[in-house]
């Protein structure tokens, strides 16, 4: 395993994978054992819901119509806010450790002595942050899956897959974008405040969009959007999302790749 930069990677971070993995399980269980008082309340917290500004509605809650549905539920509570933003943490701060962090620790000169292309240095270092970011996902999924029904809350494990993923490909595409930052800039402040920047402001944009209709435009421009803009828990993953995400992906790293190559590294 430790033969190669991807394994290296994975074990040197093993110990804070199994906190983050502790983490998410624990938002798994505190989402779940809240909601038998949700159901038992709903028609109160429904008219309650729908006193809220429009856009604070949709920005935590989501486009789920009820909120004390099952699936409603865990869209507003889980997949609208709490879970992109735990993934998208867990990724960003992964993708600046990547190149940034392994240069300002004067590390990665010793890496790139050994005959290892620095494409290739990059791209295992992006595949062990995708893998990191792939368990903290599944640990989810299985958690709200699995135990679910306990709590009342029966979706289907396969929509809850679905959420999960677009959450997944939110966090990767940031994370990405983290990555290939640090690559281009040997910044890791930069690495990390960027995509920061950019999840930020998609949170603003989703919650501006439907506060006029002369505005819903600006939600497609939220990266936000494209993981839980066409509500997967309860539509599936919508293809055209997925392709948005995994195309912010795909040009980070060619972009990052490129300037990576080229850059004189700081000693």
């Amino acid at each position: 395993m430790l033969r190669s930069v991807f394994g290296k990677t994975l074990w040197e971070g093993r110990r804070a994978l199994v906190w983050w993995s502790l983490g998410m399980l624990l938002l798994a269980m505190t989402a779940l054992g809240f909601y038998p008082s949700i159901k038992a309340s709903a028609a109160d917290l429904q008219k309650l819901i729908q006193g809220l500004p429009q856009g604070l509605r949709h920005l935590f809650l989501g486009n789920a119509p009820d909120f004390t549905s099952p699936a409603g539920y865990l869209n507003g509570r889980v997949f609208s806010t709490i879970a992109p933003i735990l993934l998208l943490v867990y990724a960003v701060g992964a993708g600046a450790r990547a190149l940034a962090g392994e240069e300002r620790g004067h590390t990665l000169d010793l890496l790139l002595s050994t005959p290892l292309p620095r494409r290739r240095l990059a791209l295992e270092k992006l595949a062990a942050m995708a893998t990191g970011l792939f368990v903290l996902a599944l640990v989810l999924w299985v958690a709200l899956a699995a135990l679910g029904p306990a709590f009342e809350l029966d979706v289907s494990p396969g929509r809850v897959a679905a959420a999960t993923f677009s959450s997944y490909l939110f966090a990767l595409a940031l994370g990405a974008v983290a990555l290939a930052v640090g690559g281009a800039t040997g910044s890791r402040g930069s690495a990390i405040g960027i995509p920061t920047t950019l999840a930020a402001a998609g949170f603003l944009l989703v919650s501006l969009a439907p506060i006029s209709s002369s505005l819903q435009w600006l939600e497609k421009l939220s990266v936000l959007y494209y993981a839980n803009g066409s509500t997967p828990i309860l539509n599936g993953l919508d293809p055209l999302h997925v392709m948005v995400l995994v195309a912010i992906a795909a040009v980070a790293v060619v972009v990052g790749l490129a300037a990576f190559e080229r850059r004189d590294l700081s000693a």
